[in-house]
């Protein structure tokens, strides 16, 4: 269903999807640090990765190479020329106070992904950029009656945000797209694509927008659903939640929100009623 039936008219589906894809690599992005999954906790944490004082990151190759050959796959635009920025913003789990990430100039541009729908249909969705970035460390709630431990054996993993256009308009399609992504990446050998695993994690951008208005409305953002089946309920959900809102005269809160998957809902997370200022330098 790409429509929903409103009061006043009916309301269009907006969809994108930006994807968080782990490198396949045998070191972190910055660091000699290795990226075994399922190690002891900070067993595999080098002094860069830990933030020391004086320590400076040093590009690993390797993850410029998969970052290239994954955007070849994407039949996407390589940026000759590439800068990464400091975005800076605070995490307990994310040890320097900054994410290594790139902005205004990513190693990779815009691309397409043609995916196969149920009915038999094909579609072309458009891809706006991939960026190389770190991923943060992991907050350890379950360890302990009253306090929080941090695990960094992530901290600087190598991480490709492949960012969609917002071309779909169906739950159908969005789970369509992720699978026909993670094929891409597997068969390239540059992400494993396990979601169990937390090695390709999705954050869901949904609005609703009047029929054939051209008007995109406002939208809500769905951190880290973590699989296929997550990622068509949560944009089903979603899409139920927004139209109930607007059909009884409300208006969306721009906001970001928690997947659960034991109760197939989304909560609030937090507003962002302003551009997020993350002073990218």
């Amino acid at each position: 269903m790409s429509l929903i039936q409103g009061e006043t008219g009916e309301w269009e589906i907006v969809l994108g999807l930006e994807v968080h894809a782990q490198v396949v690599s045998d070191a972190k992005l910055f660091s000699g640090a290795p990226t075994t999954f399922g190690a002891d906790p900070n067993t595999q944490v080098s002094l860069v990765d830990a933030a020391m004082p004086g320590m400076l990151p040093v590009i690993n190759a390797r993850c410029v190479e998969q970052a290239v050959r994954t955007g070849l796959g994407l039949n996407a635009k390589i940026n000759l020329r590439s800068i990464f920025d400091r975005k800076n913003y605070f995490y307990a789990d994310l040890p320097q106070g900054y994410q290594i990430s790139q902005f205004k100039d990513p190693i990779v541009g815009e691309g397409t992904v043609e995916i196969d729908l149920p009915d038999g249909r094909t579609r072309t969705i458009g891809i706006e950029r991939l960026h190389l970035e770190q991923d943060a460390g992991k907050s350890l709630h379950d360890q302990h009656p009253s306090q929080t431990y941090v695990d960094l054996n992530r901290s600087g993993v190598a991480l490709m945000e492949i960012v969609s256009k917002p071309d779909m308009r169906t739950a159908d399609e969005a789970a369509a797209y992720l699978t026909k992504l993670r094929s891409i990446v597997r068969y390239l050998g540059t992400c494993d694509g396990n979601m169990d695993e937390g090695s390709m994690r999705c954050d869901v951008n949904l609005s609703l927008s009047p029929k054939g208005s051209g008007v995109l409305g406002t939208r809500t953002e769905t951190k880290n659903v973590n699989s296929l089946r997550s990622v068509e309920r949560a944009v089903r959900y979603e899409m139920c939640r927004h139209g109930a809102i607007l059909a009884n005269g409300g208006s969306i809160l721009q906001e970001t929100r928690h997947w659960h998957e034991d109760t197939g809902v989304t909560t609030s997370g937090r507003e962002k009623s302003d551009a997020e200022d993350y002073r990218y330098f």
